[in-house]
């Protein structure tokens, strides 16, 4: 996967990152998302990174009813994004 800061960002705004900071606890990070979704159009430069993360295991996708794809992080998409920011990421539904 080229370009690491674009997957990064994109799956850190799928799951809030970008708008709730990270708590600290006895100096680890944690962060429990409030979602995880990211939609897109297919014809979207988003859409190729996303189906690359889909790809590796990282996210998964489903149709919508507008024609765009929703694709959401699972769990290893979580711990692979959590390694890359150096936080522990509880899944949202925990």
């Amino acid at each position: 996967m080229e370009n690491k800061n674009v997957y990064v960002d994109l799956a850190a705004h799928a799951i809030g990152l970008d708008h709730k900071k990270p708590y600290t606890r006895h100096g680890k990070r944690f962060y429990k998302p409030y979602r995880n979704y990211f939609s897109t159009a297919i014809q979207c430069d988003d859409f190729q990174y996303w189906d690359t993360l889909e790809s590796v295991g990282y996210a998964k996708s489903s149709k919508t009813e507008r024609g765009g794809v929703m694709f959401w992080l699972t769990r290893s998409g979580l711990d692979w994004l959590g390694e890359k920011l150096n936080i522990k990421i509880y899944d949202e539904e925990d």
